[in-house]
């Protein structure tokens, strides 16, 4: 299994101690090798790093910063090497949980599961996922040593005909394959009409005007964000403001998802 190397370093105005960014990169450590890891077939290594530290080759940077270039989430550099963007937000360890997940399980944008469609105008025909661990799930949190940090999907998410199967996300918030509740997303192409379709964080189902690139220098994810909008785009990655608005109690939460991790983890 390849070892992913990923730093976490704030560059931002923010004062957020190196021991806070420690802190959290031990979490996230954790959270790699017990939860996701296993899950998903992963592994990274974490180091935090001081601020204005240069970050070395060949790593994985996320980036708490003030002003994101080309928006927040995951993007990739001039050398195709991805990188993650957070803002410096009281909750700023659940969103770079998130990112980082995501980062992991799908570098590069490109990775896609096949499974009917969920538009309720749709006959259910075959479309085209993209693998975004945390989104289908994001307003649902853990702590692991006192640390908040995100839920995320399993690989069984995505396996409609498997649907008895048991827990499709970590937490075991969702109720089965393509669960996409409010505050939450989930973006797919759909070679009928080739184009990009979103379930966005307020359940409505929309359709990207302009058909998707033959072109294979076109990333997808970057594609995707394109089709919607700048707007939609900057409201889909305010993890902060959704996790705000649609994120349940502890009490209206599933005993499991209260109870799970009752007894944080020690770092």
């Amino acid at each position: 299994m390849t070892t992913r190397h990923v730093t976490l370093q704030n560059q931002s105005s923010a004062n957020i101690s190196f021991a806070d960014i420690s802190n959290v990169a031990q979490a996230l450590q954790i959270q790699i090798d017990r939860d996701f890891g296993p899950a998903w077939g992963v592994h990274a290594q974490i180091t935090a790093l001081q601020q204005g530290a240069a970050i070395p080759p060949k790593v994985w940077p996320i980036k708490i910063v003030d002003k994101p270039v080309g928006g927040l989430g995951i993007h990739l550099d001039k050398g195709h090497k991805p990188f993650a963007q957070v803002k410096p937000t009281p909750d700023w360890s659940v969103t770079a949980s998130h990112e980082l997940l995501e980062m992991l399980a799908d570098p590069f944008g490109q990775r896609f599961a096949s499974a009917p469609d969920i538009d309720p105008t749709s006959d259910g025909h075959l479309v085209h996922y993209l693998v975004e661990v945390g989104d289908p799930c994001e307003i649902f949190e853990y702590t692991i040593g006192g640390v908040a940090v995100s839920d995320f999907v399993l690989p069984d998410y995505y396996n409609a005909k498997n649907a008895a199967s048991g827990e499709v996300d970590f937490l075991a918030q969702l109720s089965g394959p393509l669960d996409v509740p409010q505050g939450c997303y989930i973006s797919w192409i759909d070679t009928q009409d080739s184009r990009w379709h979103q379930k966005m964080t307020n359940g409505d189902f929309v359709r990207a005007k302009a058909r998707i690139s033959s072109s294979p220098k076109i990333n997808p994810r970057d594609e995707r964000d394109a089709a919607f909008g700048d707007e939609e785009e900057g409201r889909r990655h305010d993890l902060p403001a959704i996790r705000s608005k649609y994120r349940p109690s502890a009490a209206e939460m599933p005993v499991r998802g209260r109870e799970r991790f009752a007894v944080p983890s020690a770092i």
